[in-house]
């Protein structure tokens, strides 16, 4: 069980919560961060679009940007090849346009997850080439294609990668890599793929400017795939929410109101669990492609159109991943040892490849451990999806089992990977053996730290509306989460959508009552609390706004 640790009140930060009319317990939170003058404050809080770095920061901006020119004035076919998640339609759907509007002969190629998989395909480049394409530029894959770099500059195609993953021990000989993952080649490496495309299309563009309204793909896709809320990641968030909520295009319009997303409220949450997921629906269940002309239609017809596709492939991912975790919940529960729980590794063959990866998020809500879900195939491989804890890195510790794997790539919280059936249970006894001690060490230092110990009636609309400042949260800006101790839940707890808890708790003298909401917490409240009333609960304290009345709303993350 997670200890849960309370850090202790600052007291050293009033003169500065003072200065700056920020409520002093944020001020705290903001100075355990870092962040201990009232500029570094300021700067976080308000972050300004000159904190962006220039483009040409990347030692190989120069080098990719003449080599796009060079392509557009000589008339040669360019193929823009990306990748079937959010990250990789909204990077394809950022620079797609560009090109085509500089005048380029552009196509897009958006590889199908299951034909076709991850990264470079052989298959699909030599199709291309075929066809006379003398430009290839990646977004969101490629850093781990060596072979398929290798086979395109034999062929005397140009490559430019902008991808974001971590390369494996050797970099592909591409004529440009854009990246900030790379050491001594420039840029921020919490940049996702569409942030790095939107770098690429401002140093072509040659104006911040005309590359501006691209910001509501950018926050789309970096939010969409977890990307750290860090470095010039909270720059680009915090300006393009707003862009996002006000986007004119038809494909964003109809995603927001077929997914029920009000622009005037549009959050992060919004993002990750409404827009997110549809789009992903379409590479995990069909074609990519309808996500990609959903973003890139000027159409209002169409994008109502696509957007019905995209929702109707939605909930068919909702039905069939379902049924996967709950087979896999039950094989995590029934037939893995207590040596087999560091890093929790399922499979079967009944599994769709397109939801691996939700399944593997759930577990590790559920069980608090990082896990790869494995999808077995008739012909004895299994393609898998792996998912981690903040303070855990699963690229690295799969990395030193690739010996027992066809194929693997990805980053500190997400990984893919392929392997042989007679492999599975060495790489599951490996992969755990070397988790358990790193999983000992990081708790013992981790736990749960919690911002403060409160009391209801110190949750005032005030403190909370500093506390949002804080937003966007996500990785590397961790949501404040404050403990609440012998909360009595009044009346009954509710099921609200698929597996959403809604409850009202009051403190034991009952003087202040609030809503208690849980996302994805309902199963696992009614399969651990057995009907007890009181308990201590972990939360953020959230303002929510229904026909112009604030309200208080606390957005439950566990409970003893």
């Amino acid at each position: 069980m997670t200890d849960w640790r309370v850090h202790p009140a600052l007291e050293e930060v009033a003169p500065l919560a003072s200065q700056l009319q920020i409520h002093p317990l944020v001020v705290s939170i903001l100075f355990r961060r870092g962040l201990h003058s009232a500029a570094d404050i300021t700067r976080f809080l308000e972050p300004s679009l000159s904190d962006l770095q220039d483009p040409f920061i990347f030692s190989d901006m120069k080098i990719a940007v003449e080599r796009i020119q060079k392509a557009i004035a000589e008339k040669v076919k360019i193929l823009v090849y990306g990748d079937y998640d959010v990250d990789g339609v909204t990077a394809s759907a950022i620079l797609y346009p560009v090109l085509r509007s500089m005048g380029a002969d552009v196509e897009i190629h958006l590889p199908h997850r299951i034909k076709e998989g991850y990264g470079l395909n052989r298959t699909s480049l030599e199709m291309w080439v075929e066809r006379g394409v003398s430009l290839v530029i990646t977004v969101d894959n490629g850093i781990t294609s060596l072979d398929a770099v290798r086979f395109l500059k034999e062929k005397g195609v140009g490559v430019i990668l902008v991808d974001h993953h971590v390369p494996k021990d050797e970099v592909p000989p591409a004529d440009a890599i854009l990246s900030g993952a790379l050491p001594g080649r420039g840029g921020d490496p919490s940049l996702a793929a569409c942030g790095l495309a939107f770098k690429l299309v401002w140093a072509l563009l040659g104006d911040f400017e005309k590359a501006k309204p691209y910001l509501d793909l950018v926050t789309l896709g970096t939010i969409a795939d977890l990307a750290p809320v860090e470095g010039e990641n909270r720059v680009l968030l915090k300006w393009g929410l707003p862009v996002l909520s006000r986007s004119k295009r038809p494909g964003i319009r109809a995603l927001m109101n077929i997914a029920s997303v009000h622009p005037e409220y549009l959050s992060y949450r919004d993002i990750a669990f409404g827009l997110g997921p549809r789009i992903n629906a379409a590479g995990r269940m069909g074609s990519a492609m309808h996500a990609f002309k959903l973003l890139t239609t000027d159409n209002d017809l169409e994008a109502r159109n696509l957007a019905q596709i995209l929702e109707a492939g939605n909930r068919e991912r909702q039905r069939v991943e379902a049924e996967a975790y709950r087979q896999a919940a039950l094989f995590v529960e029934e037939k893995l040892s207590k040596e087999e729980r560091h890093v929790l590794i399922v499979e079967s063959g009944d599994w769709h490849e397109g939801v691996l990866g939700i399944v593997a998020a759930r577990l590790v809500e559920r069980f608090q451990r990082p896990a790869i879900v494995i999808a077995m195939r008739e012909d004895g491989t299994g393609k898998g999806s792996g998912r981690s804890l903040p303070h855990f890195s699963i690229f690295h510790h799969v990395h030193q089992c690739e010996d027992l794997l066809e194929a693997f790539g990805g980053h500190a919280q997400a990984c893919g990977l392929t392997l042989r059936r007679e492999n599975l249970n060495e790489f599951r006894r490996r992969l755990n053996e070397l988790a358990a001690r790193t999983l000992a060490t990081s708790e013992e230092s981790e736990g749960l730290w919690l911002e403060g110990e409160l009391r209801p009636s110190q949750l005032e609309a005030a403190f909370v509306r500093d506390l949002e400042k804080l937003a966007p949260f996500g990785p590397g800006n961790a949501r404040p989460l404050f403990i609440s101790r012998g909360m009595h839940v009044r009346g009954e707890v509710k099921k609200r959508g698929k597996d959403t808890l809604q409850c009202w708790m009051s403190d034991a003298e009952e003087k202040v009552t609030c809503e208690v909401v849980g996302f994805r917490s309902y199963e696992r409240w009614q399969a651990q609390t057995q009907k007890k009333r009181e308990f201590d609960i972990v939360y953020q304290p959230t303002l929510r706004n229904f026909n112009g009345i604030t309200s208080i709303t606390l957005e439950l993350e566990s409970w003893r």
